[in-house]
């Protein structure tokens, strides 16, 4: 399906940058009823204000949707997705773009039950990065992947599930393709580590061979699709959900410098992108959507520019939800409405295609408009 270059795109090619865009500086799209986001009060090293207090009847705003079943509304109207374009910074001449370097973080959970949301991921995969590949003649990509229990490893469970003092796993309950010739190494076990081997009932089960030998994928990785696929099947089973704790284990100076399980993932010049598969009623990660967003925009040198966030979770807490309905509300949604840029979606939708082809639009809009720090 051939897609128009989006209004940032065309503007920066036409060297418009002072005349784009409407009264305000986020970006975004927005197909939800009007949603308030906190106001901008101009206090980046705090994180605190960095959104903007808007609704998707005007000018930009964070963007949330539940129960669209992948096509980006919000289950009450049938509207298509709108586009939202701030005012660029006049750079006399084109903005610099992130020159389609990018930094991919999956968050997926592996508890019970996950292992079909695990498959809509992949199978949205491929049209998700062709989209993105496509407007770049050089797309510098690292994609790295995280168990949202912190690691993905059935260590905490009985000895028989890790083939200790047993002859075998299956017989004492454990997963019968369970790696048991595999020695784990120190950051298969340590949280927030990008998984290479996941072990769980109904992963992958196996080292995952990754170019560059890198604990994430990385440019000229010669079979893309397969190798995501090894390290996101992740399993169902006894792995308690703690996402956004792993989000900060993963980025955290010692993990990402030389050495470290994660070295050189986190880039300076590059969009990162969160994406986000949790499919429990809770995310119990201690903290709250505001501290989780300051620590990302801590990592992007305080610039809510550079990071987009896709949500997929439960909408229970929504009218007219796809999923169970839960009590109080979801504090990824309140996450995704809190980021400049997020945008959320039920993780029980049908498919993940619409919503991450959406979602890739909105990152080449981003990439574009990246001022690297």
């Amino acid at each position: 399906m051939l897609r128009a270059p989006s209004l940032a795109r065309l503007c920066a090619a036409a060297s418009l940058v002072a005349a784009c865009g409407g009264p305000d500086t986020a970006t975004g799209f927005s197909s939800a009823p009007p949603t308030t986001v906190p106001a901008e009060s101009g206090d980046a090293s705090t994180g605190t204000g960095t959104g903007t207090s808007s609704t998707s009847s005007g000018g930009s705003s964070s963007s949330s949707s539940s129960g669209g079943g992948g096509s980006g509304d919000s289950g009450n109207s049938s509207s298509p997705a709108v586009w939202d374009m701030g005012t660029l910074p006049d750079f006399g001449g084109h903005p610099p773009g992130c020159q389609g370097k990018i930094d991919f973080l999956f968050v997926i959970s592996s508890w019970y039950s996950m292992k079909k949301s695990q498959a809509q991921l992949q199978e949205a995969f491929p049209a998700f990065i062709d989209i993105i590949e496509k407007d770049f003649d050089e797309f510098d990509y690292q994609i790295m992947v995280v168990d949202a229990m912190g690691y993905s490893w059935l260590s905490e469970c009985d000895s028989c599930y890790m083939c200790m003092n047993c002859n075998g796993c299956e017989a004492f309950g454990g997963p019968a393709d369970f790696p048991c010739q595999e020695t784990p190494t120190g950051c298969d076990k340590t949280e927030g580590a990008g998984v290479t081997m996941p072990a769980n009932f109904g992963a992958s089960n196996q080292r995952c061979e990754l170019f560059g030998d890198n604990r994430y994928i990385v440019k000229g990785e010669p079979a893309l699709e397969e190798t995501f696929a090894c390290i996101a099947t992740l399993g169902e089973g006894p792995h308690i959900a703690v996402g956004m704790e792993t989000v900060t284990a993963a980025l955290q100076p010692e993990i990402l410098g030389e050495g470290g399980c994660n070295a050189g993932f986190l880039r300076d010049d590059a969009l990162l992108v969160l994406v986000i598969m949790h499919g429990d009623p809770d995310d119990i990660s201690t903290g709250t959507p505001k501290d989780w967003w300051e620590f990302l925009l801590d990592k992007k040198n305080d610039d809510p520019e550079a990071i987009v966030a896709l949500i997929f979770s439960t909408d229970g807490d929504m009218p007219n939800s796809l999923c169970t309905e839960i009590g109080g509300t979801n504090p990824l949604r309140t996450l995704a409405e809190t980021v400049t840029h997020g945008r959320f979606e039920s993780i029980c939708a049908p498919s993940y295609v619409p919503i991450l082809e959406e979602g890739a639009e909105l990152i080449l809009d981003q990439c574009a408009l990246l001022v690297p720090q």
